[in-house]
């Protein structure tokens, strides 16, 4: 029972990192007048499989491949058709480019994770 409230309260924690990474970039990024659906994604999945990995109670590998898993499919939807913004170039052009760097984020995090893991371990 214990494993089972462990995973709840680390999908809640996920879920609010999410949330508040997704935020966090949308901002900064306005702040940084930078293109902000790239970076809105990008550091959500990093942190949506940081977060999980960190907060499992165990399976901490299968947990941060989960996340990155349901990770890219939230974003393939939550994406639809991207664009590039309108004062650049190619405006309203559709592009892949918030996707690929969700993507690349998101396996960027599942490394550190792994690294992380296998450090961790070798010690036990």
């Amino acid at each position: 029972m214990n494993q089972v409230k462990g995973f709840i309260f680390s999908i809640a924690i996920v879920i609010i990192i999410f949330i508040v990474s997704a935020f966090a970039a949308g901002f900064l990024a306005d702040l940084a007048s930078v293109w902000k659906k790239p970076i809105i994604g990008s550091v959500a999945a990093f942190f949506v499989v940081i977060s999980g990995y960190a907060t499992a109670p165990s399976h901490k590998k299968i947990a941060a491949v989960t996340w990155l898993i349901v990770g890219a499919i939230s974003a393939w939807i939550l994406a639809g058709d991207s664009y590039y913004p309108e004062d650049y170039e190619h405006a309203y052009q559709l592009t892949i480019i918030p996707l690929l760097a969700t993507y690349l984020s998101g396996l960027l995090a599942l490394s550190i994770c792994l690294l992380w893991h296998k450090k961790t371990n070798k010690h036990t």
